[in-house]
């Protein structure tokens, strides 16, 4: 791609980095069309979101007695199936520690992580989505803003 090195003040990814099969490599080429100092930032589900027990017939989480039911290492990062729409997509779960790391080896440092529910969810109460009970309890996105070094 002709993509000018050293140019760009911003890079932002909104829920597509999670979606690379190459997290160094994707990261070391955005780093390169960073500026020095340039902000980098980008947005994917949080980690633990794919430890989480999914029904496939119910189409939602497994909950039990209010307790998110665990069926994957957090440790695990092999690619998986998962099922949408009729169809299937393959991911990967990364550790939170695979992308600092990540960051770290393109020449970022991370200024700022934020994983938080709003505070409308988390002071929902009585008969809620089965989502919103996982939002209660896990962050269910995560937010890094790395700036090039």
């Amino acid at each position: 791609m002709d993509i000018p090195k050293d140019y760009f003040d911003f890079v932002y990814s909104i829920y597509g980095i999670g979606w690379t099969t190459d997290l160094d490599g994707t990261f070391q080429k955005i780093a390169s069309y960073l500026k020095k100092d340039g902000i980098f930032i980008f947005s994917w589900h949080h980690t633990l979101n794919y430890c989480i027990a999914w029904s496939c017939d119910e189409r939602k989480d497994v909950i039990e007695n209010d307790t998110l039911v665990m069926n994957k290492s957090y440790f695990d990062e092999s690619y998986f199936r998962m099922p949408v729409d009729g169809s299937e997509i393959l991911l990967c779960n990364r550790k939170i520690s695979t992308y600092v790391n990540a960051l770290a080896k393109a020449g970022f440092v991370i200024e700022q992580m934020v994983e938080q529910t709003d505070d409308a969810t988390l002071q929902t109460e009585g008969d809620i989505s089965a989502k919103a009970k996982k939002a209660k309890m896990l962050p269910i996105s995560v937010l890094f803003k790395a700036r090039k070094l």
